[in-house]
């Protein structure tokens, strides 16, 4: 893995792009060649969350991870809207500005809730849709999480974070996985440089306030968003959002579900060889041929 500037991290076979959005400059990173493969990270995160599934990932498809505006290494916007809805709609700017008419969308987590309300506003746009334990109206789990980052203690703690050694990032970052043990090296400082730009935590707290409401919001419209071929990926130790959720919405969206044994909220982190596999098998399934369902 390179970098730019020696912070902006540019993996293997990528290079590093910016697309004008209404708000500001998108920064992404596009690699491979074949069918469009669209990735959207964490609330957290940035396309640093990809590093290690997108080398065998691009040798089937063209791969495309942005970095969500406010967040990772894209431009800091002061009073953006940090809603899913917004934050949907600037993901379909950004598909305009990079020419996808359709391609295949993966989101994880709050990415994944990003991804379904995308779906909303624009179902067209997609082949098919990936969901790595994404926050979804039957968790209840992240709730708690979301509760005490707003609180005055949580939120001096968030604040602090950015700037705490690494090995303290991969302890955190380990709470989520099954088996810490499977961490690759400078996983932690990779996920703390880019929450270190002035604005970074302040955005991230408005959006956990609308977070719980957005999710909810959702619920009415799975039904527009069951006509996408989806696939659901859990880990069935997902300390962070339930995997109970994952089968509730599952029947939602009747959509196919892959569960990893052994495994947390991070399967591209934790098992990404497996996660390759799981992910590629779908996508390059004939039978998952993308058109929108009856």
């Amino acid at each position: 893995m390179s970098s730019r500037n020696g912070i902006r991290p540019v993996f293997p076979g990528t290079e590093e792009r910016w697309a004008q959005v209404s708000c500001g400059r998108l920064r992404y990173l596009v690699g491979g060649t074949g069918p469009p493969l669209v990735l959207v990270h964490g609330i957290a995160a940035s396309s640093f969350s990809f590093r290690l599934i997108c080398g065998a990932l691009m040798r089937e498809f063209r791969l495309f991870m942005p970095d969500l505006m406010n967040v990772g290494y894209s431009d800091r916007i002061p009073g953006l809207d940090g809603s899913l809805q917004a934050t949907g709609s600037r993901m379909l700017e950004f598909l305009d500005r990079v020419g996808l008419e359709k391609a295949d969308i993966l989101g994880s987590s709050h990415g994944g809730s990003v991804v379904m309300e995308l779906a909303v506003l624009a179902p067209e746009r997609f082949r098919r849709m990936v969901l790595v334990s994404p926050a979804n109206p039957f968790a209840a789990h992240y709730e708690a999480i979301i509760r005490f980052y707003l609180s005055a203690v949580g939120g001096a703690f968030i604040r602090a974070c950015p700037f705490a050694p690494g090995w303290i990032w991969d302890y955190g970052i380990g709470r989520m996985y099954a088996n810490p043990s499977r961490m690759a090296p400078g996983t932690g400082v990779g996920y703390a440089r880019p929450l270190r730009q002035p604005g970074t935590i302040h955005y991230i707290l408005d959006c956990l306030k609308t977070f719980g409401d957005d999710i909810e919001a959702l619920r009415p419209k799975l039904p527009v968003i069951a006509k996408i071929p989806t696939l659901i990926v859990w880990g069935n130790r997902d300390p962070v959002v339930e995997i109970q959720s994952g089968y509730a919405l599952q029947q939602a969206l009747g959509a196919e579900m892959s569960v990893m044994t052994d495994v947390g909220h991070l399967p591209y982190e934790e098992t990404p060889e497996q996660f390759d596999r799981v992910v590629l098998e779908y996508l390059k399934n004939p039978f998952h041929h993308g058109d929108r369902k009856a």
